[in-house]
């Protein structure tokens, strides 16, 4: 999938569905962030749709309707990965390997490592 940027709004609405662990509605949307209308919510929603950004989870109810729910398709860190170069992606890579007080971490990085050593190989 090519990546676009996204706008100011677009990164708005795509930041609630990184931070949650479950498909949201338009409806869940707007309770999250009411300063957005719910018409700008629903344009928004459709264009990350079409863009791939979001896709449709399930079928959920909003009172006495059927609303549709939907959750990411791309996560954050693949979103922004997309966007450095592999010098940038190894200094942060460095960063966080020096900063990480998180042992398991750590590990899951060193078995990422070796089991793409031994794809390339």
């Amino acid at each position: 999938m090519a990546t676009k940027h996204l706008t100011v709004r677009e990164n708005e609405i795509m930041e609630i569905f990184w931070h949650s662990d479950k498909p949201l509605s338009a409806n869940d949307v707007y309770n999250v962030q009411p300063e957005l209308s719910k018409n700008t919510i629903q344009a928004v929603l459709r264009k990350l749709l079409k863009m791939n950004y979001l896709e449709v989870a399930g079928i959920g109810y909003n009172k006495n309707s059927l609303t549709r729910e939907f959750k990411a398709s791309i996560s954050q860190s693949q979103y922004f990965s997309n966007f450095l170069v592999e010098s940038e992606s190894f200094q942060l890579a460095c960063q966080f390997v020096k900063k990480t007080k998180d042992t398991k971490s750590l590990e899951e990085l060193e078995n990422l490592i070796q089991e793409r050593i031994k794809k390339l190989s």
